[in-house]
């Protein structure tokens, strides 16, 4: 996976651009230190997230992935920039402590086709609290006047339901 540093274009302004806010998918408990915790993998559940999401985003134009440089979200975002030919982007502001203001910078300066992928934590400073991902979950996020505001929640592609087919009996 080729991974470059995230560059930040001219702002958007105030138009209501939409991006993708995901959380990492599972990577078990979380390690001791800091250091040793950043080179966490994906746990089974968390690889069988990361391997359905390109089918679960097919709908979402993404033309950019910028992602925490924590093992556990290039790893979540692989499958994606594999089916997709696209190059990931890391941004410290996207670690776990990353801050509030170089996380709404990214996220206001980013074109509408973006996903991000980061963790826990920086959900709870964006949103002050307000609400959560589960882990492999993502939101449809529209800035508004350097504001986020959550549009819709995309839950991990193994929670999702699943189209059900009818399948012919034989009689």
């Amino acid at each position: 996976m080729r991974t470059r540093e995230a560059h930040n274009p001219a702002s958007n302004e105030s138009r209501g651009t939409k991006v993708l806010l995901m959380r990492h998918a599972s990577a078990g408990e979380r390690l001791p230190s800091p250091a040793v915790d950043r080179e966490r993998s994906l746990d089974e559940k968390g690889r069988r997230d990361a391997g359905l999401l390109p089918s679960a985003l097919r709908d979402f134009p993404i033309d950019r992935i910028v992602t925490s440089p924590h093992r556990r979200c290039l790893e979540t975002v692989e499958p994606i920039t594999r089916v997709r030919g696209l190059e990931v982007e890391c941004s410290e502001a996207l670690a776990p402590d990353g801050d509030r203001r170089d996380v709404l910078r990214l996220l206001e300066t980013m074109p509408d086709s973006t996903l991000f992928c980061t963790h826990r934590e920086a959900f709870e400073r964006v949103f002050d609290g307000e609400i959560a991902a589960e882990k492999g979950g993502t939101w449809v996020v529209e800035m508004r006047d350097g504001r986020p505001v959550p549009v819709e929640y995309l839950p991990p592609p193994s929670a999702a339901p699943r189209p059900r087919t009818a399948r012919a009996r034989a009689s």
